[in-house]
C-alpha cells in the first residue's frame, strides 16, 4: 500500500480544521417570529398602563397582517382555554375549523399539563411565551414555533379571555401537526399601574420576565 505523502497528509487536516471552525457548523438559525411580535406590541398600546386591556378594545384592523396566526380564547376552567377565535393558520395546523376546540389539542400529552400551568398563569395577569417543536414524522417535516399568550378582560371586567399568537416556520405537512415544548416556559409579569393614563409613567409597570417551573426542552 503506497504511503500518503506528509504534505498532503498535512494539508487535508488543515481543510478539515477549517470546516469545524465554520460558524453555519456549529450554531443554529435564529428564527423569527414577526406576527408573534406585532400582536404582542399591538397589547402592551392597547393596555396603557394598566395590566392588561379589554377583549371588546381588540380591533382586528390593527393587526390584520397578522390575522391568520391570532386567536382569542376563553378560560371555561382553571388551565383549560377553549378558542372562540382562530386565525387560518390555526386551522391549517389542525386540518379542521378550530374555533370551539380547546387550547391544548396543538399539544402533545406530556407538554398539556405545562401549557395549563402556563393558562393559569395569564388568567392571574401574566404573559407566558412557550417556544414548541413537532417533530418530524412520516409526511411531517419538523416544524418550530412559538406561542404566546395574553390576558384581556371580559364583558364584567374579569381577566377571562386570552389574546394569544401562535406562529410557526416550516412545511406543515400531513395533519394534524402536535406540539411539544422545545424550551422553558417564561411569563412576563408587571407591577399594575390601574387608572393610568395613556403614556404610563416612567419605571412603573415594568415587566420582570421570569421562568415558570417545567418547560423540559
Amino acid at each position: 500500500m503506497t504511503d500518503v505523502p506528509s504534505n498532503v497528509a498535512s494539508l487535508v487536516q488543515e481543510q478539515a480544521a477549517r470546516i469545524l471552525r465554520l460558524p453555519f457548523a456549529l450554531r443554529a438559525p435564529i428564527l423569527d417570529y414577526p406576527s408573534v411580535s406585532r400582536v404582542q406590541a399591538y397589547w402592551e398600546r392597547l393596555r396603557a398602563g394598566r395590566s392588561m386591556p379589554a377583549r371588546t378594545e381588540i380591533d382586528p384592523r390593527e393587526i390584520s397582517t397578522s390575522l391568520e396566526y391570532t386567536f382569542v380564547a376563553e378560560t371555561v376552567a382553571p388551565g383549560v382555554a377553549r378558542l372562540r377565535v382562530a386565525g387560518a393558520h390555526l386551522n391549517d395546523l389542525l386540518g379542521m375549523e378550530a374555533r370551539g376546540m380547546p387550547l391544548s389539542v396543538y399539544m402533545t400529552g406530556e407538554s398539556r399539563n405545562e401549557l395549563a400551568n402556563a393558562i393559569r398563569q395569564v388568567t392571574q395577569g401574566a404573559r407566558a411565551q412557550l417556544p414548541l417543536r413537532s417533530d418530524a414524522g412520516i409526511g411531517k417535516p419538523a416544524l418550530d414555533g412559538l406561542l404566546v399568550l395574553m390576558p384581556l378582560r371580559d364583558r364584567a371586567g374579569q381577566p377571562t379571555r386570552i389574546l394569544g399568537v401562535l406562529e410557526t416556520h416550516g412545511q406543515i405537512g400531513r395533519l394534524p401537526r402536535r406540539f411539544r415544548l422545545a424550551g422553558p416556559v417564561t411569563r412576563l409579569v408587571d407591577t399594575p399601574v390601574e387608572g393610568a393614563p395613556a403614556q404610563p409613567p416612567r419605571n412603573q409597570g415594568r415587566p420582570v420576565l421570569t421562568v415558570i417551573e417545567g418547560g423540559r426542552a
